[in-house]
């Protein structure tokens, strides 16, 4: 018996890894999608305020980077030729300095190369 009891330790720890792993893990597959539609939302926000944008091309998936931060992605922004890098999210704007150029009322269509490759031009 006594011989047992650390086979079952052992077994029952690693059955406790297992499920806390899945827990904490997520579905990868519904958070890529999720991390994808969050892309999407961050153009319409970022062309919402700027102006003069050609393309934006995501070099990341996107995530939250510690507890209670806002989820926050990496991009390449393209106004009047020239690359500007952006962190774009649903709360959250940040980058180099842009040209001051105010959104128009209609848009002109501006090409969205997701992190997955994917593309879609925009409105």
């Amino acid at each position: 018996m006594a011989r047992r009891a650390p086979l079952v330790v052992g077994i029952m720890l690693a059955v406790v890894l297992s499920l806390t792993a899945c827990a904490f893990g997520g579905d990868s597959v519904s958070e890529h999608k999720a991390n994808l539609a969050n892309q999407r939302e961050s153009a319409l926000l970022f062309l919402e305020k700027q102006g003069g944008v050609e393309q934006i091309r995501f070099t990341q998936e996107g995530g939250k980077p510690g507890l209670g931060a806002s989820w926050s992605v990496n991009a390449v922004v393209t106004i009047g030729g020239q690359e500007y890098r952006a962190i774009l999210g649903i709360d959250l704007i940040s980058s180099e300095p842009l040209p001051s150029i105010a959104p128009e009322e209609t848009p002109p269509p501006v090409s969205v190369i997701y992190s997955d490759g994917s593309s879609e031009v925009l409105p």
